[in-house]
């Protein structure tokens, strides 16, 4: 999928898919400092962003209150493949070290189960950033958007571990996609 052919169904995954583009400007990708937060000031609970280090450690720098809620823990400083099944860990590892370095952007789908709920499914988008510093490793910028957007779900009653996606599909941002 080419950038200018993304057509999110969510309003979260909008939002980003309309600011990550200006942010970026003639770049390839924009780098941290060139995002302007009140562009997306309405999804940031929604938000998170994370470093890329290898296929087994990819660390949250920063969750959203509402990822916090929804996951049932705080994510900020956690490996994201410590919260992920099994075995799913290995395959996402190698999927999200692939996005990053080439760069590229992903969108899927995932169920999640809410507190007193059956699961409802959710689109992820997921576009990278360039760190402000160079040594540091890939990021990831992540936002998480409801199909029903005016009926929130409400907080998990227990952690939940992340399962496969139910559709991926990369994004090509100008640099190709992986294989």
């Amino acid at each position: 999928m080419d950038l200018n052919n993304l057509r999110p169904e969510t309003k979260n995954c909008q939002s980003l898919a309309a600011a990550w583009p200006v942010w970026r400007g003639e770049k390839l990708m924009p780098r941290r400092s060139d995002m302007r937060l009140e562009d997306i000031a309405g999804i940031l609970p929604w938000i998170t962003l994370v470093d890329v280090f290898s296929e087994t450690e990819i660390s949250f720098r920063l969750a959203g209150t509402m990822i916090r809620e929804i996951m049932g823990v705080e994510l900020t400083g956690r490996n994201l493949l410590d919260l992920t099944e099994p075995e799913n860990r290995a395959p996402r590892g190698a999927r999200t070290v692939r996005t990053a370095k080439q760069p590229c952007g992903a969108i899927w789908i995932w169920r999640v189960a809410f507190a007193g709920q059956s699961s409802r499914p959710v689109e992820i988008l997921s576009l990278p950033l360039r760190p402000n510093r160079e040594g540091r490793p890939p990021q990831m910028l992540n936002v998480f958007g409801m199909f029903d957007s005016d009926n929130p779900p409400p907080a998990a009653d227990q952690f939940q571990q992340l399962a496969a996606a139910e559709q991926h599909n990369f994004i090509d941002i100008g640099a190709g996609v992986p294989h």
